[in-house]
């Protein structure tokens, strides 16, 4: 059931009848350059700030202090509604802590929503980045772009950037209608010469907890062949490569489950396969913000199989993957 959206929240990522932008960023000349300011921005920067979040009909208010020290980056983000939690990154190493459980350490990239999708060369063929106007985020004078999908299987982003310094002060992720699914926007924006003694001791604690052994990391294109599973999916939106697979225990049961991690380079979704003892055939389908999630029982000869498509894809391409998915032996018998 996909979460609706008010009308006030549709926006345009067509066309924009703005001031047009194309000299905001004088240290670079195409718009490519402009992400690889914004990358290099994210990394060697010394900010602090506080920022909203929303994703579907969830708003939330955090605060982020980020440094580089002695080479190496760091990250606090800390949450200010509901129960006290914070995130803790050195490097690519995260401690994840709440009040109401013990710490999780675990990998990953920057902490800031939606800034990893945009730090590298991975607009590829199926996105177009285009300049769209001039406007102001948080006081600070921003220069607008449009990432725009070139077919309807993937969202299409919006990013303000600050004209100063390059930092992302604003990203919204919109649908194929302009309605808005997740909302990242700075608030207040501060670039401080040198840290405080206190915020210098919040991020050089040591990295405490258990690692997250659930935790399926993404990697470079998978280009090395694998055993065979017994299933394959038969449709895969052009574009999206296998960037992880792993075959682990389920939480819930003592059955094993196959992963693959599918992503184009800014998007990514999950397909999950197990066997099925309900022995049911049906699907189910949610939309939560810019998550699908699709669940269905289908059947091979006596075997019954539970597959699960996850990821931050519209509704539709979340359901044409999971329908997809069928027993190798179908596809192969295809080919021939």
């Amino acid at each position: 059931m996909a979460v609706p959206m008010q009308a006030k929240e549709v926006v345009s990522i067509k066309n924009t009848e703005s001031t047009p932008a194309t000299a905001a960023f004088p240290r670079a000349s195409e718009p490519e350059g402009w992400l690889e300011s914004m990358a290099e921005a994210t990394r060697q920067l010394t900010y602090r700030g506080h920022f909203v979040y929303q994703q579907g009909s969830s708003l939330e208010t955090l605060s982020v202090l980020h440094a580089q020290q002695s080479g190496n980056e760091k990250e606090l983000i800390r949450y200010l509604d509901g129960l006290p939690r914070e995130v803790l990154r050195h490097g690519r190493e995260i401690t994840f802590a709440s009040a109401d459980r013990p710490p999780v350490r675990f990998e990953h990239e920057s902490l800031m929503p939606m800034v990893g999708r945009f730090t590298g060369n991975n607009l590829g063929k199926y996105y177009q980045l285009r300049p769209a106007a001039l406007d102001r985020v948080a006081g600070r004078e921003a220069l607008q772009l449009l990432v725009v999908p070139t077919d309807r299987f993937r969202y299409g982003y919006q990013i303000w950037l600050d004209r100063q310094s390059s930092l992302m002060l604003k990203s919204v992720m919109v649908d194929s209608e302009g309605r808005i699914i997740e909302r990242m926007q700075f608030t207040n924006l501060e670039f401080p010469e040198r840290l405080s003694e206190q915020e210098q001791k919040l991020l050089n604690r040591t990295s405490k907890g258990q690692p997250d052994e659930t935790t399926v990391t993404m990697s470079s294109p998978d280009k090395e062949p694998h055993e065979n599973w017994g299933w394959e999916a038969g449709w895969i939106p052009d574009g999206f490569e296998v960037r992880n697979r792993a075959r682990r225990q389920s939480p819930v049961s003592d059955r094993m489950v196959d992963t693959v991690i599918y992503s184009d380079g800014i998007a990514s979704f999950s397909v999950f396969v197990e066997p099925d003892e309900t022995r049911v055939l049906s699907q189910t389908s949610e939309q939560i913000g810019s998550m699908a999630a699709v669940s269905k029982v289908f059947r091979n000869n006596e075997t019954y199989f539970h597959v699960t498509v996850v990821g931050e894809v519209p509704l539709g391409t979340a359901e044409r993957v999971a329908v997809s998915v069928r027993p190798a032996s179908e596809k192969q018998a295809d080919k021939r």
